[in-house]
């Protein structure tokens, strides 16, 4: 009886324990948890880079599905069997039968939102009638996300990891069309419980909510060594069809599986019932396939080599579902992982998802498509390679996550790192990348009804400047990005086409509008690039067109006097041409004429190096000397100049944008540092906006209320024009991150740090999607600036080039990245030594110095190699 009694505790004890360790998956970093109402608008996306993405949903739902090549923000792919109302959409659930007792079957969901409830029709929520979960709260570090579900009359305990892999320096294994959903059960009785989770994606190959239909689709059961799951094809929808691909729902579970390749298609509500009391016998599937074998004629093509006919109660986009059955022993805590996995190889140029009548758009590809057969080779070599793929994911994002940086930095680079992976971004075929500015929502504007897959189409160069995501993460592409700016879309006499046309060898020229801002900026990259990869034969391969896009400064429309400084009709991104010289395009002209004078000489062109050289020392002295008034620079209107759509005396938020990018390039100052320093000081005190219910804004609105933001320009002198640049009483999120870093750069750090988390409070779950910052279009490239809050926080440089690293002198653990190594930096020590110990996690790196910002510096007596791994001690003494 004793025995008993002490068993009993036992169980009771390893059920404790396990409720307490099974919370959170301990391995994986956490950097924000979202509950109740914060978790209303949260939606992370799934997928690779350049392959589209899936989003889970703060409660667990899967939304927003766009693998399909477009932008489709708000579809969701629901069959409907009753219209207009009675639809399944995708959706995990949960069999668990207790001994004793009746099976019960609860979707794997939190809480219908409230505002869903109310429709001609009842609730408008897709699986709206399934029994729930009480209560989720969610918790990220993109790209891992973890979701714990809770009810009180439910005796397990579960929770979602979800996650695609993310590693730093390779775009390839970055670039997995994956979504993975591991679903973690803890058993907590003293008895066995049966459980089994059940998965089901329709099969609407075809359609994509733009355009299309499902027609012929169909699902195959599948198995190999790695996987078990569900293949989803067409016979009927065309093979160049855009919406034309496959998909796959797969498990690596080894347990008992089960599967329907289709439902029964019944009257009204039925064919849910069907499914319903099917899986809750049990806990298992029964199949209702839609090919039946005949062996006397073709009726409908063929399919896996035998002749089959199709049946009569077919579903145009039939239900692929999985179903993966186990036993949980007291305490026991048991995984189940399925991959969802896609294949869409025809991506149309420049597709906003609206075709014109009789005009056919090429097909670019998609590189993704060239790497796998279809999406059951994804799922079979992601399988294959998964513990890898996930230790080096949760590695990057740990070594992140427990750095001391500040949170908010971490959190906002993080979270729109996801815009690179999301479709705004793109590779065709051949690998190179392109960007939208932002991707479409299929519901459109409310104000207008406009709608578009994708906003402001060619990778516009003044947009994607101010990003800040890709070189630091991603080298090697952020170089691709350069090739197609400098390779395909600078013009005979330099001028280059601030938005690039597809296909690439024929429309990459044929966008004839420049942008000053933009024709700069790309140089500067290119610069920086070519610093962090070391790679000469890029740069020279390059140079001849760099060249002469920066001469075009000159021999163009915007120098014409050549004395460093642009007078003439400046395009830029605020959609309107600047006349006369102003601190935006000053900065990023004279930032470009650094970085020239730094590649020439690196090339031994001397005569080209001189010229920027001299421009630049003249421009950055004018400049200084006639538009700063003392607290920030201003633009000076030439006399008789149309004054519509300008800055004037405004202090424009981002005016030292070009000083900014000059610093993520370790470029240096290109104005006078105590102008640069007072004029930033100047922008957080006339352009902070503290309640926007005392604000007037003219134009859009991302920020309302009681929220707070830095507004694109005021004007605290007076001599507001009466027709200004039209963003000028506007937030966006890319514009205050560069903004907030460059302040962090300058010493500013506190109100650097206010500045991001001003925008990060906006994107709270409850207002806005965190993972979702949106300026002209959603998920927008812009706002992948807030990267730079990193280095910026810790003072990182590397060059490759000169085989320099450089950081801050505070003492503490932090983490940097080069594009293609990252790692660990620890630094303590007193004023007079400092103690250095250098990790670099997924490569070897080599140093011949090792600089603390204003502190001192090392030099190794030769090339010093730091090994993958390795932890390094060395001492630098204050100098």
């Amino acid at each position: 009886m004793m025995c008993k009694y002490l068993m009993s505790i036992l169980v009771s004890l390893i059920c404790t324990i396990n409720i307490i360790a099974q919370e959170w998956n301990k391995n994986w970093p956490i950097l924000k948890t979202f509950e109740g109402k914060y978790l209303d608008e949260v939606a992370m996306p799934l997928g690779g880079i350049g392959t589209g993405t899936v989003s889970i949903g703060g409660k667990g739902d899967l939304r927003d599905w766009e693998i399909m090549n477009r932008g489709a923000i708000g579809y969701l792919p629901a069959f409907r069997l009753v219209k207009p109302t009675i639809a399944n959409g995708p959706f995990f659930a949960l069999y668990y039968k207790e001994q004793n007792k009746d099976a019960q079957i609860k979707v794997l969901e939190g809480p219908v939102a409230v505002k869903d409830y109310y429709g001609d029709w009842g609730s408008e929520a897709i699986n709206s009638g399934f029994p729930r979960f009480e209560e989720t709260t969610f918790a990220a570090a993109y790209p891992l996300a973890q979701i714990n579900f809770k009810h009180t009359d439910v005796p397990v305990d579960v929770r979602l990891e979800s996650f695609n892999p993310l590693i730093v320096g390779d775009e390839d294994k970055s670039g997995i069309p994956v979504a993975i959903l591991r679903y973690v059960i803890t058993n907590n009785t003293d008895k066995p419980i049966e459980t089994s989770v059940v998965g089901m994606v329709p099969n609407y190959i075809g359609v994509d909510g733009w355009t299309g239909e499902p027609k012929d689709n169909f699902n195959e059961y599948r198995e190999n060594d790695n996987i078990k799951g569900v293949y989803m094809y067409t016979n009927g929808v065309d093979k160049d069809d855009v919406n034309w691909g496959t998909m796959a729902l797969t498990t690596t579970s080894t347990e008992e599986v089960s599967y329907r390749t289709s439902w029964a298609k019944l009257a009204w509500n039925w064919t849910f019932r069907e499914f319903y009391d099917d899986f809750l016998a049990d806990g298992m599937l029964t199949d209702h396939p839609e090919l039946e074998k005949n062996d006397n004629e073709i009726k409908r093509g063929e399919h896996v080599g035998e002749v089959f006919e199709v049946r009569k109660d077919k579903i145009k986009t039939p239900p692929a579902t999985l179903a993966v059955k186990q036993v949980l022993a007291p305490g026991e805590s048991k995984e189940v992982t399925f991959m969802l996995t896609w294949h869409f190889p025809n991506r149309k140029a420049w597709d906003i998802g609206k075709p014109k009548a009789g005009v056919e758009q090429e097909n670019v590809g998609n590189y993704y498509t060239t790497l796998y057969d279809d999406a059951w080779e994804v799922a079979t070599v992601t399988a294959r390679d998964f513990d890898v793929l996930e230790n080096e994911t949760v590695q990057f994002v740990s070594s992140l996550v427990n750095s001391d940086i500040p949170t908010v930095l971490k959190e906002a680079g993080l979270s729109n790192l996801n815009n690179l992976r999301s479709q705004t971004v793109f590779r065709t075929e051949d690998g190179l990348p392109f960007g939208w500015e932002g991707t479409g929502s299929i519901h459109g504007t409310k104000i207008g009804t406009l709608k578009a897959s994708g906003w402001g189409m060619g990778t516009c160069s003044h947009v994607w400047n101010y990003e800040s995501t890709t070189p630091f993460l991603f080298g090697n592409l952020s170089t691709k990005f350069r090739e197609t700016e400098f390779l395909y879309a600078v013009n005979e006499d330099g001028a280059q086409s601030h938005r690039i046309g597809l296909p690439l060898k024929e429309k990459g020229t044929s966008f004839k509008h420049w942008a000053a801002d933009g024709q700069m900026g790309t140089i500067i990259k290119a610069y920086r690039d070519w610093q962090l990869s070391g790679d000469d034969a890029k740069l020279k391969e390059l140079w001849p067109n760099i060249k002469k896009a920066m001469e075009f400064a000159w021999t163009g429309i915007w120098d014409t006097n050549k004395d460093g400084v642009m007078e003439g009709p400046q395009h830029n991104t605020m959609d309107i041409s600047y006349v006369g010289p102003n601190p935006q395009m000053a900065a990023w002209y004279l930032a470009a004429l650094k970085a020239s004078s730094k590649m020439a000489g690196h090339l031994n062109d001397k005569k080209f190096e001189k010229e920027c050289n001299t421009l630049y020392t003249k421009g950055s002295a004018w400049i200084d000397a006639n538009i700063f008034n003392g607290e920030y620079y201003e633009q000076q209107i030439p006399e008789g100049a149309n004054k519509t759509a300008q800055l004037g005396k405004g202090c424009l938020v981002d005016q030292l944008v070009g000083q900014y990018l000059a610093h993520t390039a370790d470029l240096g100052y290109v104005l006078d540092k105590n102008n640069v320093q007072t004029t930033l000081k100047s922008v957080m005190k006339y352009n902070l906006v503290t309640d926007f219910n005392e604000h007037l804004n003219t134009f859009r609105s991302f920020a309302l209320g009681n929220e707070k933001g830095l507004i694109m320009s005021s004007y605290p002198k007076g001599e507001l024009l009466d027709e200004p640049f039209p963003y000028y009483t506007e937030v966006m999120t890319g514009f205050e991150y560069s903004t907030g870093a460059h302040m962090i750069y300058e010493g500013q750090v506190e109100n650097g740090l206010e500045v991001f988390k001003n925008v990060r409070d906006r994107y709270d779950g409850f207002k806005r999607n965190p993972f979702n910052e949106g300026e002209f279009g959603h998920r927008y490239a812009r706002a992948m600036a807030a990267w730079a809050g990193i280095p910026a926080y810790t003072g990182f440089h590397y060059s490759a080039v000169d085989k320099t690293m450089k950081f801050n002198a505070k003492d503490g653990k932090y983490f940097w990245s080069n594009g293609y190594q990252y790692g660990t930096v620890e630094i303590s020590g007193s004023n007079d030594e400092k103690t250095i110990i250098l990790t670099s996690k997924n490569g070897a790196l080599n140093l011949k110095s090792f600089t603390l910002n204003d502190y001192g510096i090392i030099n190794f007596k030769k090339v010093k190699t730091f090994n993958k791994g390795e932890k390094v001690k060395f001492i630098i003494v204050k100098s």
